[in-house]
């Protein structure tokens, strides 16, 4: 998906996310103050800390929307990863502030009892909150966006602990004393290990940890069908910005043509982007497939080394400056030679020459085997 919507989408995503989180911790903070319900107010400095989040990624995403330039080949992706990064360490901070207020109260010898209309406001959050969740969450999914999930199951968890705080503010009602304090620890507790899962799997991605094994396999199988590829040497993987990166190393038929071996290269390249749209990003480097294994000698002449020799020893055969094209097929430890002629040397007085073209080349040490075309 183009960058330009990803940004649009994102955005109009988080400004909703930042609206709802605005209205959500006013109402949480002044009811909790005014409820005396220490959960409450723990859970609406966690919104509080959600709509700071929603300008991160609303900052993020457009920063990272920008295209790739000489300085980011590769596009400006790892600000997204980056602000996953923060997003996940300010949840943990949250999580040890909230924490450390709960439990402080929990040893508080003036335990006040939650006023009723809190739990109105509890409900409401819930439900805001899994509405958040499920809108942001379905957005995610369409343009691939790791940082909308990060904030999607950011939502969620935010439901999470509102469940708990409704249930702590209704057991201290009826007379089960420090529950509301007990869930604004559990609070705490659930906000700072999101927080770590999140930042660790954008960590992950920061240090080109590999795709998913199951969209490797359906990768490597995508490669691997592919009738003209005999092999697939290596596939390495990476993330950035929720979207996929490929290079992988196939081996094909030796004498293939580099015209078409590009092409299957190409078709590839382009099959996997339509398969897979998470992938928007494959490069497929191409070997000849040795007939001996995955043993490949490198230390074979160059081009011109080659020619050269075959120069030197054709130097006293007529017919060598006809030659039209000459080409070279490198296997294994051994080279192969075409030579293509005009066709009028086909006639019967040039197959002596021709043979001692053939003759010549063969007695090169590195030569396998020297075929003769003709051509109009």
């Amino acid at each position: 998906m183009e960058a330009k919507k990803r940004h649009q989408v994102t955005k109009k995503v988080t400004l909703v996310g930042a609206l709802v989180n605005g209205i959500l911790a006013f109402l949480q903070i002044s009811s909790g103050l005014l409820g005396n319900s220490q959960a409450l107010l723990a859970d609406g400095i966690h919104t509080l800390s959600d709509l700071g989040s929603d300008f991160i990624v609303l900052m993020a995403t457009t920063q990272s929307a920008k295209p790739a330039d000489k300085e980011h080949p590769y596009g400006h992706g790892r600000i997204e990863t980056l602000a996953s990064v923060l997003l996940g360490l300010v949840l943990i901070g949250v999580g040890v502030g909230v924490g450390f207020r709960g439990f402080n109260s929990v040893f508080s010898l003036n335990q006040i009892s939650p006023e009723p209309f809190t739990i109105f406001f509890a409900v409401i959050a819930i439900l805001s909150k899994e509405g958040l969740y499920r809108y942001t969450l379905k957005a995610s999914k369409r343009i691939h966006s790791t940082l909308l999930e990060t904030n999607a199951w950011h939502h969620r968890s935010d439901a999470l602990s509102s469940i708990i705080v409704l249930c702590g503010i209704a057991a201290q009602m009826i007379g089960v004393p420090y529950m509301d304090s007990f869930a604004a620890a559990i609070v705490a507790l659930m906000i700072s290990i999101m927080g770590y899962k999140l930042a660790r799997k954008a960590l992950d991605e920061l240090i080109d940890t590999s795709l998913d094994s199951e969209l490797v396999e359906n990768i490597q199988h995508t490669i691997e069908k592919k009738e003209s590829v005999k092999d697939v040497h290596s596939l390495r993987t990476r993330s950035m910005g929720g979207q996929g990166y490929i290079d992988a190393e196939i081996r094909v038929n030796p004498r293939l043509t580099v015209s078409e071996a590009h092409h299957i290269a190409f078709s590839l390249e382009q099959q996997i982007k339509t398969e897979l749209p998470k992938i928007i990003d494959v490069g497929i480097h191409v070997d000849p497939l040795s007939e001996f294994g995955h043993h490949w000698v490198t230390d074979l002449p160059s081009r011109e080394e080659i020619l050269d020799r075959l120069n030197s020893q054709w130097s006293s055969i007529d017919c060598s400056n006809k030659i039209h094209e000459i080409r070279l097929h490198y296997l294994s430890s051994r080279v192969e030679i075409e030579l293509f002629l005009p066709f009028e040397l086909a006639a019967i007085g040039f197959q002596l020459e021709i043979d001692e073209l053939v003759e010549q080349a063969s007695k090169i040490d590195f030569v396998e085997q020297v075929y003769i075309y003709f051509e109009r």
